[in-house]
């Protein structure tokens, strides 16, 4: 004999499959509370707000999916299973950012001051000897931009079509000028590259 309590099952599952919105109204009042009490409890060191947004999350999908339940068990199942496995993705999502934000945290840790007003000074350095030597008379500044690129003399002579000598009076006529514009730091870096 099928009692009340399971007609009543039947009756809820079969308006909450239709998309009834009593039904579907029902089923959230009923479960909501203790969908929240149970994402807290997974989720312990994490903001309420987060438990409220997995259990929202599930019940929306439960709503999705109201036609695919063969019995109102299987609802309160998959409420509760679903809860589970939000809470276990929020938590891992959490562990990957963590280990992102440490990695970054220890990227920062090595570079301190110095080291950081160092990469500063050299760029800032950098960026001058570029400005200077985009100033040069056109030969001289085609000959210096290859030869800051990694270029060798003789690469250069037999890409421009003119002798080594050439290639290396230019490159002095280029440094004549610069040391007239380059700040020390300049120079220095200029003649690291050359």
């Amino acid at each position: 004999m099928t009692s009340r309590h399971e007609i009543e099952e039947k009756a809820l599952l079969t308006r909450f499959q239709s998309g009834d919105r009593i039904a579907m109204n029902l089923v959230f009042q009923l479960y909501h509370p203790a969908l929240i009490f149970f994402a807290n409890r997974l989720l312990i060191n994490f903001d309420q707000a987060n438990a409220q947004e997995v259990v929202m999350d599930v019940m929306l999908k439960t709503f999705e999916l109201r036609e695919t339940f063969t019995s109102y068990a299987s609802i309160k199942a998959f409420l509760y299973i679903s809860t589970k496995n939000k809470c276990v993705d929020v938590i891992e999502k959490e562990k990957v950012r963590l280990k992102r934000l440490e990695k970054l945290t220890n990227q920062f840790e090595e570079y301190d001051e110095e080291n950081i007003l160092s990469k500063i000074i050299h760029t800032e350095v950098l960026r001058e000897l570029s400005e200077s030597i985009e100033l040069l008379p056109e030969q001289c500044r085609n000959i210096m931009q290859k030869l800051m690129g990694g270029a060798t003399p003789k690469e250069i002579s037999e890409e421009l079509n003119i002798s080594v000598s050439t290639v290396n009076s230019q490159k002095a006529r280029a440094i004549s000028i610069l040391k007239k514009t380059l700040s020390n730091k300049g120079m220095v870096l200029l003649l690291f590259y050359i």
